[in-house]
């Protein structure tokens, strides 16, 4: 499959979502599978079909680094349990969509800053799609989307694939430290304790990110 036919393939899966309300769609993936890049392609696919789509990254909703660091700066559990405020994800924008509100926040935190923010609302017309990528979001509560969409890498693409982009973060050899060790330690659990596999209605493997394989969902 190219990658064009797979966007062809989750726009269609969007687009047949109904259109009398805001739509809530999740993209879930391993650390640096390319979630971002995937979910701005997916935008202008669908927004090119007439679709509006409101992005939301889990990155804008993470708890400070006191917080997110609390168990080591390795820790698996530190990074799926401490890293991100699935709290205010829930206050600020899935709770009000919920509760039949055409606004959100679509931000809590800016992570390079370390620091709270207070973002304006964004107005979400009756049809859009929702679109939030991220990490774990597949483990919040049943009900919480109406579409998932799971990304999954061999772990070697994403390391391969974070010694390019994180460069910021250390040494070659202290950046496939905090892979293994935490984020791909976090994801593991993620699956143990959420099974997400399940949870999602599309599962994409991106190992080969221009020849991707549709596992589930087709």
């Amino acid at each position: 499959m190219t990658r064009e036919e797979l966007l062809v393939q989750l726009a269609a899966r969007v687009l047949v979502l109904p259109d009398d309300r805001p739509q809530r769609v999740a993209v879930d993936g391993m650390s640096c599978v390319g979630k971002s890049t995937l979910a701005a392609e997916l935008t202008e696919v669908l927004e090119g079909a007439g679709r509006p789509v409101v992005r939301v990254a889990y990155d804008d909703f993470h708890h400070p680094r006191s917080v997110r660091h609390r168990q080591d700066r390795f820790s698996a559990e530190g990074y799926l349990d401490d890293s991100f405020d699935a709290g205010s994800l829930r206050r600020l924008v899935l709770d009000p969509l919920a509760a039949g509100e055409r606004s959100v926040r679509p931000a809590s935190f800016d992570l390079a800053e370390d620091v709270p923010v207070e973002v304006e609302p964004v107005l979400v017309p009756d049809n859009a799609i929702v679109l939030v990528d991220g990490s774990f979001l597949l483990a919040l509560e049943p009900g919480s989307w109406d579409l998932g969409v799971l990304l999954i890498a061999d772990p070697a693409a994403i390391i391969a694939r974070a010694l390019v982009r994180d460069g910021e973060l250390g040494s070659p050899e202290q950046i496939r430290e905090l892979y293994l060790r935490r984020y791909l330690g976090a994801w593991s659990l993620h699956e143990e304790r959420h099974d997400p596999w399940s949870r999602a209605q599309v599962v994409v493997d991106l190992t080969d990110p221009l020849s991707p394989q549709l596992l589930a969902g087709g």
